[in-house]
């Protein structure tokens, strides 16, 4: 309501006003009285402020001063509804674990119990100003709560409300509130057996998802094992037909490898010699053994370049030669009884005549 719809100086500016049916807040409006201002009217009050601080609270019952200069004009005029009012809204409260959420509807009735303190938080919107306080109580509740204890959660709300806990509610804005809350038991419902159809949607799903898993597992199991059983060049091969545009790559990889083994058998006879195992006699053959090792795996050998199957598991390195076995030692049948194990020349210098002719 604007400044230019009020009376003239003198007169009651509220004087046959009316309050909307439905009153979001207590707070009406604001104006500046131009002179003395003598209220009037039962559907409001007037909390008039004056320079000094001081305030007046006026009704049709009275007037309440605090602080009241004894002279000098108001500098402005809050007009706060009186009687009793109802605002609603809804409120989305958290189930346990914050699963889900409880649709409530929330009615609460308010009057002004402190006209100057509803005019300083200028009070304009109640729903919007108690809503989160009403939320915030509220949650620690239904979060104790599944959403198949809707009815138990409602329950619960409704003994707390009636507790004697919410005296002070909405005091904070000079306001004397009753609250009432309601789950929505329906939307609740509803909400549960949704659940419990995605859950049981979601879990035919997984057990198709794992039955082809196992089918695809079964199918290529006679393939993996053909692969398997036809060895490193086998899988070389299936890899350069799955893509044969990875044939330089495969093919590097097979001439790389074919590198490694050859130079693996020459560390080999080097740990050979080096151990001890090979006589410095024997090295020559084992050096020959070796060397035509090598060349069965070498370049020279595939003059046209790797064959499109090339064998990549090589025959193992060759067995090193031991020292010959000593023939066995025959001992005669008509050997003396001091006759002892000794070379063969030994023995036959024995049984050679005796220089005078004896045998």
């Amino acid at each position: 309501m604007s400044q230019q719809g009020w009376a003239p100086r003198g007169a009651a500016p509220n004087a046959g006003f009316v309050l909307p049916a439905h009153l979001p807040g207590p707070f009406v409006s604001e104006f500046s009285p131009q002179g003395s201002y003598q209220h009037r009217g039962a559907q409001v009050a007037s909390v008039i402020f004056y320079k000094n601080g001081g305030y007046t609270i006026a009704t049709v019952r009275g007037k309440q001063n605090v602080n009241k200069p004894l002279f000098g004009a108001p500098t402005s005029v809050c007009l706060i509804a009186r009687g009793q009012h109802q605002v609603s809204f809804q409120l989305d409260l958290p189930s346990l674990g914050d699963r889900a959420t409880f649709r409530a509807e929330a009615d609460v009735n308010w009057e002004v119990q402190d006209f100057h303190l509803a005019a300083e938080k200028r009070v304009v919107d109640v729903a919007r100003m108690l809503a989160p306080s009403l939320q915030a109580r509220l949650r620690a509740i239904t979060r104790r709560h599944n959403l198949d204890s809707a009815q138990i959660a409602d329950e619960a709300i409704q003994q707390e409300l009636a507790g004697g806990h919410w005296a002070d509610f909405g005091a904070e804005l000079g306001l004397r509130t009753e609250v009432f809350v309601r789950i929505d038991l329906g939307q609740a419902a509803a909400q549960y057996q949704a659940q419990l159809v995605a859950v049981e949607k979601g879990s035919h799903v997984q057990q198709a998802i794992d039955a082809a898993g196992v089918a695809r597992v079964e199918a290529n199991m006679d393939a993996a094992r053909s692969l398997i059983a036809a060895g490193e060049a086998g899988q070389y091969a299936h890899m350069l037909a799955s893509d044969p545009s990875r044939a330089a790559e495969i093919l590097g990889a097979l001439q790389s490898q074919a590198r490694e083994q050859r130079q693996g058998a020459l560390d080999y006879l080097s740990k050979l010699i080096s151990e001890g195992v090979v006589q410095r006699h024997q090295i020559e053959d084992q050096v020959q053994l070796l060397i035509d090792y090598s060349r069965s795996v070498a370049g020279n050998a595939f003059p046209n370049g790797l064959p499109n199957a090339a064998p990549t598991a090589l025959p193992a390195p060759p067995v090193p030669l031991l020292p010959p076995t000593p023939p066995p030692v025959v001992i005669p049948q008509d050997a003396p009884a001091d006759w002892t194990l000794r070379p063969a020349e030994e023995h036959e210098e024995d049984q050679s005549p005796a220089p005078d002719g004896r045998g």
